[in-house]
């Protein structure tokens, strides 16, 4: 009998084991949309792409740029695969590296079996916030 009482606790402590509330709470997965600086809150531009070919490689990039229309500085990118159809994309960026005295653009490049063949006419974006920019058309590169 005594085997059945020492078996039974034994049972009773590693139910209570599993119960209890882990030390540590499981970390999120972070999302791999861009590649922004951390911060504790990333803002976002959101839209859609048209005219991306299937098979293609896009990339769509936040830049700094400087008064010749040079880039300066990355703040945030994302690379996508072309499907062929409408092709939505998330940018994450840290708002707290959007600078308010240079001017800040998105651009994109398309493109298939190393060649450039199409790209986004650059687009100025004059705020750090949260922005919906709906779809934008890929242009063909002469």
């Amino acid at each position: 009998m005594p085997s059945r009482s020492v078996i039974s606790l034994a049972l009773i402590a590693l139910l209570a084991g599993c119960a209890s509330q882990p030390s540590e709470a499981p970390k999120a997965t972070p999302i791999e949309q861009s590649k922004a600086p951390q911060a504790k809150v990333l803002n976002q531009l959101s839209g859609s792409l048209i005219g991306a070919p299937a098979g293609s490689e896009v990339e769509l990039a936040l830049l700094e740029v400087d008064r010749r229309n040079k880039p300066d500085k990355l703040l945030s990118n994302v690379k996508l695969s072309g499907r062929g159809n409408e092709l939505p994309f998330i940018l994450q960026f840290n708002p707290e590296a959007f600078s308010a005295t240079q001017r800040v653009e998105l651009r994109g490049r398309v493109t298939q079996s190393g060649q450039l063949i199409m790209r986004l006419l650059p687009i100025q974006i004059h705020q750090a916030s949260d922005q919906a920019l709906g779809p934008l058309r890929l242009v063909p590169v002469p």
